[in-house]
């Protein structure tokens, strides 16, 4: 079916009224919008939002859509489908005062059959209602409203249905792939046609490769499944370094005449598991050096634009990750689009609740009803991304179970659903693997505080509790983690050895893990054989779940689960909101191999000394730092990260002594000292010789702000482009204690998106064009409006230059 993007000129309004009958004339204030949008991220946070700090303090919606829909005169007598990729809440669709179509599901796509239903002579009204204002309804920042794209198909009386063109690697023999490419068909039509269903293969700069035919006969409103073997020789592997895609396309022709077509991208990739040899891509040996990341896009809420998705991928490689983990639900397409050109290896999950909800008005509301139309739903949209390896069909269900782990009755319904599950991912897709993301049961949550260093007294531990009978968390994964081909570990790090031991055909994922046990996280990886890969939580930090990874020096707010208003982001991930790495992804860096550099931060001079306490998901409070103006002669603690046998850290000059600062020193020193301004430096030695240094130098005042754009040339059709603003002092170098306000002003062939910083407290709204810098930097995002030229940005600031950049639309 032809694909046409109707995201343009719809409008929208908040109200609580509703009407069947009259639906597409409702008295709104309505605002003109283009899609995708997020409501939410506009409006002001309060700490009295039933919401919460999970949601991060934001309100709820009730919102109505509208858009006019012309339809072209060719399209008559054809099929009209609508997509909607995403709806954030309860969403209803009507067409022309009709309701046509519910959805529970604010992550799963779904499509809307609107032939019947529309007309030619006159303007089509689609008005959709989106309700989300029954709080808690997620455990983290959702958003509210469509907030990815909506596009319409049209086919031929006879046509190809939507998500059902699919490619299988069936085997590869030698240089040869063996592929069977099946295309699911639809006559509307009451009487009987015949045909041929033409295959296409196209390389990857479009050159067609082979291409065959398959006689196509339907009866009348048949629906049927053409399927094709088709084999290439030689073919070219999709991997990480060289994420080749290929094109099908496959054509309905009747009487010579196109009747209907569609198209899709590819992969020829094998993946397999055993418990001696771990994970294997194309039959290589492959340890997953993963992330787990929510479905946000920081300053720009939930609203799902696909320059953002890329930018997250690409943010992701350039940190090392060769994987990642969607949280806890189906991603955009754009998504994995990107995954798929740029070579970033996907675990897709389905569900973060089944019949227990973890609050009061999340998805296990529905789950019963529709699970399996948004399960198939998923699976059939995502089919063809070569960047799927597996598919996680829920994470921790046991949250919110409250029944005894002795209780085999209660906990068979676990084990119910964890087959039915599995057992219908199979029958949908037998090509990937089938995983669950298993966390603390009620008789193990005091585990998740608890940290061992000592990994041959856990060991011990879990021994001496097995032959007591006391090993309640093997108990129930024994039974859930059967149906299962990956075991997801989510925080049991500590188990990895003992159960290679105890379960020895059983392989692990460490589907989530702390940030700051990175060290114990990899090596422990890395040392199990049957242990496939690492998922630190998280690898881009996310709004909502507000503070889970904040340091406290009070000791009850330290025992809070989330941080108290105004907290908005996680703070737990390897990279900022606004695309920045922060100390424990340069961590993470050397324990990868990553990095041959030193890397030096600072904790600040008005927390030392102070009794500090973490969060589990968060880092130490270090800085890329050496400016403390007023604390001169205060002691501060440089922190050195580096792969070395030492490391020797100067200040102005002179000498703070040796240090061990290697893998047995888990990669890090530190030195105790006394603030005075100048320049830190660290040299790190192996066999004696230099082989790497890093230093940090004491800025003065801000005069200045720089803008460093991510692209200075983007398309003109929707693109987005990111420039970071920068405070610098009279030598351009960063100042990071800045704070000034800056108002950023567009012009030309775009228009102003978002301004945001890394603040995890501010109450600044993204959508606001003047906020407050944040250590010296801030971020503002623009967005070409489909017109050929020029975005001029300015930034201005109180008692710093003007700062302007130009970026060309094409």
């Amino acid at each position: 079916m032809k694909k046409v993007n109707i995201d343009k000129s719809w409008e929208y309004a908040e109200s609580s009224l509703y009407s069947v009958l009259n639906v597409a004339n409702l008295e709104c204030e309505w605002k003109p919008v283009d899609l995708p949008h997020d409501a939410v991220i506009e409006r002001p946070r309060c700490e009295n939002n039933p919401s919460g700090a999970s949601e991060g303090y934001t309100p709820g919606c009730s919102l109505y859509y509208k858009k006019e829909l012309m339809l072209e005169e060719e399209w008559k007598g054809k099929n009209l489908i609508l997509e909607f990729e995403g709806i954030m809440g309860i969403s209803e669709v009507f067409v022309n005062g009709r309701l046509v179509a519910k959805h529970f599901n604010g992550y799963t796509s779904f499509f809307v059959d609107i032939t019947k239903h529309v007309k030619f002579d006159d303007k089509n009204t689609i008005v959709v209602h989106v309700e989300n204002t029954h709080k808690p309804s997620s455990r983290w920042y959702a958003g509210c409203g469509i907030y990815r794209h909506v596009w319409l198909h049209v086919g031929g009386k006879v046509y190809i249905k939507p998500w059902h063109l699919h490619v299988e690697t069936k085997a590869i023999e030698n240089e040869t792939a063996i592929l069977e490419v099946r295309a699911a068909v639809a006559n509307s039509t009451n009487e009987s046609v015949q045909g041929v269903m033409e295959f296409s293969i196209f390389s990857n700069d479009g050159e067609l490769i082979t291409s065959s035919q398959e006689q196509l006969i339907l009866s009348e409103n048949e629906e049927k499944t053409v399927s094709k073997i088709i084999t290439l020789s030689p073919f070219k592997y999709w991997d990480i370094e060289n994420p080749y895609l290929y094109k099908i396309l496959a054509t309905i022709k009747i009487d010579e005449d196109i009747e209907d077509s569609s198209s899709a991208f590819f992969g020829i990739r094998t993946i397999s598991v055993s418990p001696k040899e771990g994970l294997k891509l194309n039959g290589k040996p492959i340890k997953l050096k993963g992330g787990c990341i929510h479905h946000d896009n920081g300053p720009l809420g939930s609203a799902s634009y696909d320059r953002a998705e890329e930018r997250k991928v690409e943010l992701l490689k350039a940190s090392g990750f060769n994987a990642v983990r969607l949280a806890h639900n189906p991603f955009a397409p754009a998504f994995l689009d990107a995954c798929d050109r740029l070579g970033m290896l996907v675990i897709e999950e389905f569900f973060d609740v089944w019949t227990a909800g973890k609050v009061s008005y999340d998805y296990h509301l529905f789950f019963d009803k529709y699970w399996e139309e948004d399960l198939k739903a998923t699976i059939m949209r995502d089919y063809n991304h070569p960047s799927i390896i597996m598919w996680s069909i829920g994470n921790e269900i046991t949250w919110g179970v409250g029944i005894d782990v002795d209780d085999e009755e209660g906990y068979s319904s676990i084990y119910t659903w964890c087959k039915r599950l599995a057992q219908k991912v199979k029958e949908l897709d037998s090509t990937r693997l089938v995983t669950a993301a298993f966390c603390a049961i009620p008789a193990d949550y005091e585990s998740l505080l608890t940290t061992i260093e000592d990994g041959s007294n856990v060991i011990r531990m879990l021994k001496q509790e097995a032959v007591a009978g006391n090993d309640k968390w093997g108990k129930v994964t024994e039974k859930f983690f059967k149906f299962l081909d990956v075991a997801g570990y989510n925080y049991k790090v500590d188990r990895y050895s003992y159960d290679l031991e105890k379960y020895p055909n059983r392989i692990i994922c460490g589907t989530e893990t702390y940030p700051y046990t990175l060290f114990k996280n990899w090596t422990e990886t890395v040392k199990n054989p049957n242990v496939i890969g690492d998922f630190v939580w998280t690898a881009i930090d996310y709004l909502g779940e507000a503070g889970i990874g904040r340091v406290c020096t009070d000791e009850n707010e330290a025992k809070m689960f989330g941080g108290e208003f105004p907290w908005f982001y996680a703070n737990c991930g390897d990279i900022d909101i606004c695309g920045d790495k922060r100390p424990q992804s340069y961590y993470r860096d050397i324990v990868w191999g990553l990095r041959k550099e030193p890397y030096i931060v600072v904790l600040p001079p008005q927390l030392f000394g102070k009794k500090l306490y973490f969060r589990p998901w968060a880092w130490e409070p270090v800085e890329r730092s050496y400016t403390f103006p007023g604390y001169e002669g205060m002691p501060i603690a440089v922190h050195v990260y580096a792969d070395a046998d030492e490391v020797e850290v100067f200040v102005n000059g002179r000498s703070l002594g040796r240090k061990v600062c290697g893998i047995n020193s888990q990669f890090k020193a530190v030195y105790n000292t006394v603030y005075e301004p100048g320049v830190i430096e660290a040299v790190v030695y192996k066999n004696g010789k230099e082989i790497g240094r890093d230093k940090i130098e004491t800025t003065d005042r801000p005069v200045a702000l720089k803008l460093l754009p991510d692209r200075n040339v983007i398309s003109s059709c929707g693109d987005l482009c990111y420039i970071k603003i920068i405070a610098v002092d009279k030598n351009e170098r960063e100042v990071p204690y800045a704070d000034n306000t800056v108002t950023v002003e567009v012009e030309g062939a775009g228009r102003f998106m978002a301004l945001g910083t890394a603040d995890p407290l501010s109450t600044e709204l993204f959508v606001s064009s003047q906020r407050k810098l944040y250590k010296g930097r801030a971020l503002a995002v623009v967005k070409s409006i489909r017109e050929k030229g020029e975005i001029r940005v300015r930034v201005l600031a109180e008692g710093l230059k003007i700062a302007e950049v130009v970026i060309k639309c094409i």
